[in-house]
């Protein structure tokens, strides 16, 4: 259910609802914190805005009602909140509570409603029974409308925590999932079609935060691929909080490559050197893993043979999150994410440069050594790592210099 916009109090409160974190036993707080400070980090240029922990949830203190939607909005591309509420807090007393029941649903129309009641704790003089009961009670006595505990048009949510209590009409879905960098950092190949993008997020989701890099082909091609890279890596970062991206110019690499090695590995020679640069990239960073938007047959360097290997030029586990996804699936997702717009826009690949006839579709991991054997691989690298460009992307809610609250 949505929250109705005129159920939002003068002084509202937001009750963030996590699951997968609460699971996590004694590692909770370290999760939590982490939650904390990435919804934290939002609202640095919200007025009064403060997060506090409550008991297996979060709760935003000190908005202004103006500022309620905003907050919500960017609060629902945070990973690891699954619901988010806007509501009223007292204290956790029985008149109290009947009180802003009251005000929260007497501007409102509905004909028939539920009382949604949970303690946090068992110490209070009435019962979940006693606070659905009075509550409404005190909700009929301004709307009349009927009583349905199974199909309500309206539900009324009581949550008593630590001697308090918050009062609040309709849940907002977050993104669930855990928090970005509490499952460490990883370098994303940053290809800019529909692909890792979708897999770039789908990692942040589970709590990884992600360096990007994007090989172009200047001086061959135009800048497209640049602007879309950047055009990306921009709405990811509404997601992840400020991310850097990494520009390889990967078109004399490719030069050398075609003429010095077997026209039908050229493609997964190239991309073994582009996981070479993601290693360097990997180490300097601090990161512990490498991404990317492969989907198992979807094209021929993603046969199970090609990807072994070009796995086998990785220093660090390779994270393949559409691995079983189909192009439809992939293409759904990044409409939900807001990246599909953006990748539908033509560019030129920087691995169509130089293009062979013929790809294999069966590699043998030391054949393709071998291949390389004509490559002089230290060289190469140090020239791609000597011209890269690496830019911070900022989110349009990001503030620095700001202490957090």
């Amino acid at each position: 259910m949505t929250i109705p916009p005129n159920a939002i109090p003068q002084k509202p409160v937001l009750i963030i609802h996590f699951h997968e974190i609460a699971l996590k036993r004694g590692n909770q707080a370290y999760f939590e914190n982490i939650l904390k400070r990435n919804i934290a980090q939002r609202l640095r240029d919200i007025p009064g805005a403060r997060v506090r922990h409550m008991r297996n949830r979060l709760v935003v203190r000190g908005l202004r009602r103006e500022d309620a939607a905003t907050v919500m909005a960017r609060l629902q591309k945070v990973f690891g909140i699954v619901n988010i509420s806007v509501g009223a807090e007292v204290d956790a007393e029985m008149e109290a509570m009947k009180a802003a029941a009251q005000a929260l649903v007497q501007s409102l129309i509905f004909e028939s409603f539920a009382v949604r009641p949970k303690r946090a704790e068992k110490r209070y003089p009435f019962t979940s029974q006693d606070i659905g009961r009075e509550v409404g009670s005190a909700v009929w006595e301004v709307s009349h409308a009927r009583v349905d505990l199974t199909n309500p048009e309206l539900e009324v949510f009581v949550e008593v925590v630590q001697g308090r209590a918050y009062l609040f009409a309709g849940k907002v879905p977050g993104p669930g999932g855990l928090p970005v960098s509490s499952s460490g950092r990883g370098v994303a190949l940053f290809s800019v079609g529909f692909d890792a993008p979708v897999a770039a997020w789908r990692m942040m989701k589970r709590g990884l935060s992600l360096h990007l890099v994007h090989f172009h082909g200047q001086p061959q091609t135009d800048d497209a691929s640049v602007r879309k890279a950047r055009a990306l890596a921009k709405v990811l970062a509404e997601w992840h909080g400020r991310i850097k991206l990494t520009l390889i110019a990967f078109s004399q690499a490719q030069e050398i490559i075609s003429v010095a090695c077997p026209e039908r590995y050229r493609t997964i020679l190239y991309r073994r050197m582009m996981m070479r640069v993601a290693n360097k990239l990997a180490w300097k960073h601090r990161a512990r893993a490498l991404v990317t938007g492969e989907s198992l047959g979807q094209v021929a360097s993603q046969t199970l043979p090609n990807m072994a290997a070009i796995e086998d030029a990785a220093a660090f586990p390779v994270l393949r999150p559409l691995i079983a996804f189909d192009k439809q699936e992939i293409i759904a997702e990044a409409q939900h994410i807001g990246t599909h717009d953006i990748s539908i826009l033509p560019h030129d690949e920087a691995c169509i440069l130089f293009q062979p006839r013929r790809v294999e579709t069966a590699a043998k991991i030391e054949d393709v050594r071998a291949a390389e054997e004509a490559l002089d691989i230290p060289w190469m690298l140090d020239q791609l790592m000597k011209d890269a460009e690496t830019e911070v992307i900022y989110p349009d809610w990001w503030v620095d210099d700001v202490d957090n609250r």
